[in-house]
């Protein structure tokens, strides 16, 4: 098979890839799951750190760290336009 047929190969095999995930809906759903939260970080009244973090893993991720080096923090839920 020659580099011509082989890359015709490929993308026909990309777009049936494509077309798969689009029907299935999985990457619709994914995307329409995952939340961003705008989040500050304060010691002593002072916003020492802050962070745009997106699901609910990273989300406790950042109060973990927070509450361990001792911060207070805010979280805020970032609106979709």
């Amino acid at each position: 098979m020659d580099f011509h047929n082989l890359s015709l190969a490929l993308y026909e095999k990309w777009e049936r890839a494509q077309d798969a995930i689009e029907a299935s809906g999985l990457l619709k759903r994914f995307l329409d799951k995952v939340q961003a939260y705008y989040c500050e970080a304060f010691l002593d009244d002072e916003l020492t750190w802050y962070e745009t973090v997106y699901g609910e893993d990273e989300l406790q991720e950042f109060k973990d760290d927070a509450i361990k080096a001792g911060f207070t923090f805010t979280v805020q839920l970032v609106e979709e336009n």
